[in-house]
């Protein structure tokens, strides 16, 4: 993965963790605000009246969904921080792998296209005609054969594109 070493890149860096120091403090003052809260309901849970107490539970209750909205933002902020920086690796790692994988197939290919080249070129030069009329004995015109044989398996195993 390739990092961004530019003053861009530090400044982006600076003002995302002055954004996460952000949002750690003001989930940690809610949670003191809802703790505050609570308390002072419960100080005020003997002496409050019916319509009173009431409003007391509805302020609550909206208090309540705050907090834990932005608790559970927290939480799940760095859950998914780390299982983005886990996938990241996993494809770094996967595309350094493909990059691999590319390379040693065209390696092996070339390599497959000059033993092709080299065995054509060979069994060309034994493709003369008349072989026995020229003295060459049955192990050289097997030589031969064989020489052919090998070509056209070269031929059939990396055919022209």
């Amino acid at each position: 993965m390739v990092q961004d070493t530019t003053s861009n890149g530090s400044e982006d860096g600076a003002t995302e963790r002055i954004r996460g120091v952000a949002a750690v403090i003001v989930a940690i003052a809610l949670l003191l605000g809802f703790a505050g809260l609570v308390a002072y309901l419960i100080g005020k849970a003997g002496t409050a009246t019916d319509g009173t107490w009431s409003r007391y539970v509805y302020l609550f209750g909206a208090v309540e969904a705050l907090v834990f909205t932005a608790v559970g933002w927290l939480f799940g902020r760095e859950v998914n921080r780390q299982a983005v920086q886990s996938a990241e690796a996993r494809a770094d790692l996967a595309t350094d792998k493909a990059e691999e994988a590319a390379t040693n197939a065209a390696t092996q290919e070339a390599k497959g296209r000059a033993l092709r080249a080299a065995v054509e070129a060979r069994a060309a030069g034994s493709d003369q005609p008349d072989a026995e009329e020229q003295g060459i004995s049955g192990a050289e015109q097997a030589d031969r054969e064989q020489m052919r044989e090998l070509a056209a398996l070269a031929r059939a195993l990396f055919p022209d594109r």
